[in-house]
C-alpha cells in the first residue's frame, strides 16, 4: 500500500511511502525497484513524501505528534525536525523551484481545507487561499 511517490530530481531514485513492515514509512528505491532503503522507522504514520528540487531534503508528512504535521529530513533520513504545529492537520507538502518554500494543505481556519506556504526553515506560515469550498493539491508554475 503506498501513499504518496515522488522522482528524484535526477530522475534515477523514488521516494515513496509504504506500510510493508505494518506501519506506514518513508523510502527510497532506485527506478526498477532494487536497492530499498528505509528512511523513517517509528510506530506512527510518515507518509506524503516530496523531494526538494536540489535533492538534498525531503518533506513528509507524520502523525508522530499527535496530528498530521509537515516534516523535514535530509536526502538520507537523518535530521528529521518538524516544520509544522498545528492542532489541524497538515497535508501534501509541495517544493518551490527554488527550494525555499513548500505549499500545503491545512485545516487551520474555519474548518475549510485551505492552501499555506511555508519557508523551508519553519517561518512565515502564510494562507493562500479563503474560500468556502476546499482548496487543496495546489502546484508551483515552474
Amino acid at each position: 500500500d503506498y501513499v504518496g511517490a515522488a522522482w528524484s530530481p535526477d530522475g534515477n531514485q523514488i521516494l515513496l511511502s509504504s506500510d510493508r513492515d505494518g506501519d506506514q514509512e518513508i523510502y527510497i528505491m532506485r527506478t526498477d525497484g532494487s536497492n530499498l532503503i528505509q528512511l523513517t522507522n517509528n510506530e506512527y504514520t510518515d507518509y506524503m513524501p516530496s523531494w526538494s528540487p536540489d535533492g538534498q531534503w525531503m518533506a513528509f508528512v507524520s502523525d508522530r505528534d499527535g496530528n498530521d504535521e509537515i516534516y523535514l529530513m535530509d536526502a538520507d533520513g537523518s535530521n528529521q525536525v518538524r516544520l509544522t504545529s498545528e492542532s489541524a492537520n497538515d497535508w501534501f507538502p509541495t517544493w518551490s523551484a527554488d527550494g525555499k518554500q513548500l505549499l500545503f494543505n491545512s485545516w487551520r481556519v474555519g474548518g475549510n481545507l485551505e492552501i499555506y506556504v511555508i519557508n523551508r526553515d519553519g517561518s512565515d506560515i502564510r494562507q493562500l487561499t479563503n474560500s468556502p469550498g476546499e482548496d487543496f493539491n495546489a502546484v508551483w508554475q515552474p
